[in-house]
């Protein structure tokens, strides 16, 4: 398949019906095999894991491996405190998490609010609201970081009333190219709530998915991870012994595969990137395509796989480096299930910044499953009203301007980039970041092209790492920084300097990134990522063998 060639949108899967009678999402004893106090454990854990990989995730996003171990060494970061302070980093608090968990934040606030039913248009609401203002009361100027992919979606004419048509518009528009990390990297909340019924776990992860990412590819992506959460919230495998990881695996791969029925080459991708045997099989920094989709699940999986304990498995995936924040998310998100809250880092749980605001939503959660008592106190943003004030300009609310330097790395990205890439980078991959000169892309670019760190680093290094008390500016080998008026206070990642009179600080500089192919919100990367499904995967290419059936994963 030639870099400009169309990719044949893959059949649309039968037209699925879903009835909420009788709908309860009130635990019940029945639902699982395991203790009350051991599910509510595991839900925490999966937050909260998706939060640290995040978190420590952000250490080595959109490097490579060789700059990675350049600047942490072949151990890897052991703390949030050791994040090299280079443009992009410094733009958030060392412990803070990015837009990947923002976005699952928001997931989790509609599920709490909608009482355990998947509402696409609440979804869109609060990215809407989120898009603008971030979470208020944690400091955020608003959500920064979105990708291209998103906010082709978000600022669609359709978008409030018929997400799903919004985001099915723009990935048609692309060629049907778009397989970007961005949905994936903030579904994991879905497989807890309903955790007991499958196919309502299924179909809340892909009315969630398609709010923004309408490929099939990213739908399998979704529901894979969320199966899986559900099975282990369920006790259905014993998730510390080998055996069952891998019957757990193939169980969650033959319930994901349905959403691919029709798409032998997305099928045989899928099903190569479940059964990577390393971290290396993944090319995680593969600089084409680290936004895909199947990337950030394939990461997530290989850890559940592995036999060694949370951070160990974290820091060697965080080490892999490419579109790591949303890597890690997912796979955090997949270990804190499996070895629940309790059995997370201490030193990584305190050190988020965050925990205590967290910790409410969470609890509100849980008390609307009947898991445990609703919080005297809610974050604001996370559950305040959906309503989007009538005199607030949607376009205007979701489509900051670029900078002029930002423009022009995405022309030039744009020209370079096959169109036919699987994802962006970091829907947490999409997003599109002047940091240190790279344009980076989270969910729908998973084929979109970092430019490495720069070797120079100027004055304003030591002052940023001093103030957020993160890595000195003596091992930031090549952080490119910027000083706005001579000041080092960290403004809004798509802020241009001559705006920065007025321009509130932000104590919390909200992620980047939203929605691209691979798990950096998306960004430009997701536009390439979709020709790039072929990208190492080979599909796509004449004479390809068709794929194993979702039955034989």
């Amino acid at each position: 398949m030639g870099a400009h060639e169309s990719r044949t949108a893959p059949e649309k899967v039968s037209e699925w019906s879903f009835s909420y009678e009788g709908h309860n999402p009130v635990f019940e004893e029945s639902w699982s095999k395991l203790p009350r106090d051991v599910i509510v454990d595991k839900i925490r854990g999966l937050v909260y894991g998706q939060a640290i990989g995040d978190a420590l995730g952000l250490t080595t996003e959109f490097m490579n491996k060789k700059e990675a171990e350049a600047y942490y060494g072949k151990d890897g970061p052991q703390s949030y405190l050791d994040t090299v302070q280079d443009f992009h980093r410094s733009r958030w608090r060392c412990g803070d998490w990015t837009d990947d968990t923002d976005q699952m934040i928001l997931m989790l606030a509609s599920l709490t609010n909608s009482l355990g039913k998947a509402s696409p248009t609440d979804l869109a609401d609060r990215l809407l609201l989120w898009k603008q203002y971030g979470f208020k009361e944690l400091g955020d100027a608003g959500g920064m970081g979105i990708g291209m992919t998103t906010v082709r979606v978000l600022t669609s004419s359709k978008f409030r009333e018929n997400p799903h048509q919004a985001a099915d518009d723009v990935w048609q528009a692309s060629g049907c190219f778009l397989a970007a990390n961005g949905a994936v990297m903030r579904t994991s909340i879905a497989g807890a709530a309903n955790f007991n019924d499958i196919e309502k776990v299924l179909w809340q992860t892909r009315e969630f998915c398609l709010v923004t990412h309408a490929d099939p590819r990213c739908v399998s992506s979704c529901t894979i991870v969320t199966a899986a959460i559900a099975l282990m919230l369920q006790g259905e495998y014993d998730a510390s012994t080998g055996k069952d990881v891998s019957n757990l695996i193939k169980h969650s791969a033959q319930l994901a595969g349905r959403f691919l029925e029709g798409d032998k080459v997305g099928m045989a991708d899928f099903l190569k990137h479940v059964h990577v045997k390393s971290w290396s099989d993944l090319k995680l920094d593969d600089h084409k395509a680290i936004g895909y989709t199947f990337k950030a699940m394939g990461a997530g999986i290989y850890g559940l796989r592995s036999s060694t304990d949370f951070r160990k498995t974290i820091t060697e995936l965080v080490m892999e480096a490419g579109d790591a924040d949303s890597n890690a998310s997912v796979c955090g998100a997949l270990l804190g299930c499996k070895y629940g809250y309790s059995g997370l880092p201490r030193d990584l749980l305190d050190g988020l910044v965050h925990h205590a605001w967290l910790d409410k939503s969470v609890d509100k959660f849980l008390a609307m499953m009947g898991l445990g008592r609703a919080p005297t106190e809610v974050p604001s943003a996370a559950a305040s009203a959906v309503e989007i004030p009538k005199n607030v300009d949607q376009t205007a609310a979701t489509a900051p301007a670029a900078e002029p330097e930002e423009k022009e790395t995405l022309a030039a990205q744009e020209s370079v980039v096959p169109q036919s890439t699987a994802g962006d980078a970091d829907e947490g991959g999409e997003e599109v970041s002047t940091s240190a000169g790279a344009v980076t892309t989270d969910d729908n670019s998973a084929e979109m092209e970092a430019t490495p760190v720069s070797d120079d680093a100027d004055a304003g290094a030591d002052a940023v790492a001093g103030e957020s008390g993160c890595a000195d500016g003596d091992k930031v080998a090549g952080a490119a920084k910027k000083s706005y008026g001579g000041s080092s206070e960290r403004l809004p990642a798509d802020c241009d300097a001559d705006d920065s009179a007025g321009q509130a600080e932000s104590n919390r500089p909200a992620a980047e990134r939203d929605d691209s192919p691979g798990d950096t919100d998306n960004t430009v990367a997701e536009d390439a990522v979709a020709s790039d499904a072929a990208m190492d995967t080979g599909a796509g290419k004449e004479g390809d063998s068709a794929p194993a059936a979702a039955s034989d994963v």
